[in-house]
């Protein structure tokens, strides 16, 4: 009997057939497998987690610190900066309480009176931003594009604009011209810079490199990143912005607030739109005319209207993705802030990263009355903290209990223009040229006839009213008034070419040029020359060219 063979057997050599597997260690080996996959994906997922969280990374977005007059990188062009017209001296500065407390700053009306500054020239050469601008096809269309105008329309819309110089740090939207577009990035500007602003008061350029400006995005100031060296006096919570076009900042009980509405523009006698700056070479406060500085006769009537400056002044909003996660924003075509730059902010009391030591709440101008600290005062005149004197009685009993200091600016021995607040509201008045005696009628801005003796403007009276902790009070017709601040400029006395008094150049050195008294405009060498001090008081001679400006208020 025979059998049939049974199952084959596998050689034990290596070249043999491989003997088949057990099901379970089969499943075994698919589990591992899968296991080893999941944690490696758990574990990449892991690395981009913490990379992104970790403080200080890409989730921070970049605040950049922009020096006097820094065109940066990628400018769009070359300056247009006028030589020596926009030098704003150092004694010059916005005083700290014309804002209100805002996203870690403070936000500003753009028509605020000397918000900003000008000399006796432009600060800018409008027509060669535009002709530098028009000249390169591909940077006019990027420029043009952050405010929805053609590249035809650039000119036009240039003689919109008024250079000035900022009296304050300014908290900005910026470009920069990269790979072909204007790239936005948040920015603060020093103060001294020159900038084009609109008729609302908004900077809309940079005349050191022409790079088109926007208002901020609405985020907190310490959901960001310093990027740049601090100058010295920076503090985050004096960082000005420009009111959005739905706000008001208005002052009540001297506590200034964000209302809604809009500030009402000031106009000139034509219906024209003016902005009120301060001329840092007399320390009063001029009305500018908007724009109007090119000539157009030559190109192409305007074919499109041009955006309003209200219809500009909104919170910024990115048109990518990117650029939104750059500049602290949610998300493209979406102005709120991204919720982990306002966690930040809430957990790094409001101060960015890398803010200095001196930039902390003690040292802000909101620190409470009593701290000692009195914000950004610009330069108190010398001896304001002297004890008033028995002779002023609005010294010994003022109209109303002040904490800040009253800010001076400015060069000079009698006040030009001051500010104080009138039933809540804020009021500027400045005084006639050549108004050096007897009673002065003011200039003031809400339209009340008011009245002021000469002499309580003069250096020694204005030191005489200033109590122990800085605040200067004036006998103001019809009442005693709180200044919050005041600027400097040097007497006109109304005197004969022919007899001058011989203690004149006691109270100030200048004296009128021969032909004209003071519709001249001073330069920087001649009055040296052509003044001659009374031989009996040689020693009151000019110290220095450099005062020169200040004999005669700029046109």
């Amino acid at each position: 009997m025979t059998y049939p063979p049974g199952p084959p057997t596998h050689p034990s050599t290596p070249f043999g057939a491989v003997p088949p597997q057990p099901k379970n260690r089969q499943a075994l080996t698919l589990v591992l497998g899968a296991i080893v996959v999941v944690l490696a994906l758990v574990l990449a997922a892991g690395i981009v987690f913490v990379v992104k969280a970790r403080k200080g990374d890409i989730y921070v977005p970049g605040l950049t610190l922009a020096s006097v007059n820094d065109p940066g990188i990628d400018p769009f062009t070359d300056p247009v900066l006028v030589a020596g017209a926009g030098n704003l001296p150092a004694n010059v500065a916005l005083t700290a309480s014309a804002g209100a407390p805002d996203m870690g700053g403070r936000a500003v009306n753009g028509t605020e009176a000397g918000l900003y500054a000008t000399g006796d020239t432009m600060a800018c050469d409008t027509a060669a931003l535009s002709n530098r601008l028009m000249a390169d096809p591909a940077k006019a269309a990027a420029w043009a594009s952050v405010f929805g105008i053609s590249t035809a329309a650039i000119p036009h819309y240039l003689n919109t604009l008024t250079p000035v110089v900022l009296t304050a740090d300014t908290w900005v939207t910026n470009h920069t011209f990269t790979t072909g577009r204007a790239e936005p990035f948040q920015s603060v500007l020093q103060r001294g810079t020159s900038v084009y602003v609109d008729a609302a008061g908004v900077p809309r350029a940079m005349c050191s490199c022409g790079n088109p400006l926007a208002p901020p995005a609405s985020a907190p100031l310490g959901g960001y990143r310093l990027e740049g060296q601090p100058w010295p006096g920076y503090q985050t919570r004096e960082v000005t912005r420009i009111a959005y076009n739905n706000q008001n900042v208005t002052a009540v009980n001297r506590t200034t607030t964000i209302v809604p509405g809009t500030p009402t523009p000031v106009a000139n006698a034509n219906g024209g739109s003016v902005l009120q700056l301060l001329n840092f070479l007399t320390g009063e406060i001029i009305p500018q005319t908007l724009g109007g500085l090119l000539d157009l006769s030559g190109l192409p009537p305007l074919s499109e209207p041009l955006p309003t400056p209200a219809s500009l002044n909104t919170p910024f909003t990115a048109a990518t993705d990117d650029d939104a996660e750059r500049n602290g924003l949610l998300e493209a075509g979406n102005p709120a802030a991204a919720p982990a730059v306002e966690e930040r902010a809430a957990e790094d009391n409001g101060l960015p990263v890398g803010a200095p030591a001196s930039d902390s709440p003690a040292g802000s101008p909101w620190a409470e009355p009593g701290s000692g600290v009195p914000g950004s005062a610009e330069v108190p005149a010398p001896g304001s903290a002297g004890n008033p004197s028995s002779e002023n009685p609005a010294a010994q009993s003022p109209p109303e209990a002040a904490s800040v200091p009253t800010s001076f600016s400015g060069a000079g021995d009698l006040i030009g223009s001051f500010v104080f607040d009138d039933a809540g509201l804020s009021v500027s008045c400045s005084v006639p040229p050549g108004a050096a005696s007897g009673t002065i009628t003011l200039t003031c801005s809400d339209g009340v006839p008011r009245a002021v003796s000469a002499a309580a403007l003069q250096r020694a009276a204005v030191l005489g009213a200033t109590d122990a902790t800085g605040v200067w009070t004036l006998a103001l017709s019809p009442r005693a008034v709180v200044v919050r601040s005041a600027s400097w400029t040097v007497a006109q006395p109304e005197i004969p070419r022919s007899a001058p008094p011989a203690d004149t150049s006691t109270e100030t050195y200048e004296a009128p040029p021969p032909e004209e008294t003071h519709t001249e405009t001073p330069t920087t060498t001649e009055p040296t020359t052509e003044y001659v001090p009374p031989p009996e008081e040689p020693s009151q001679a000019p110290e220095s060219p450099a005062e020169v400006p200040y004999s005669s208020p700029a046109g």
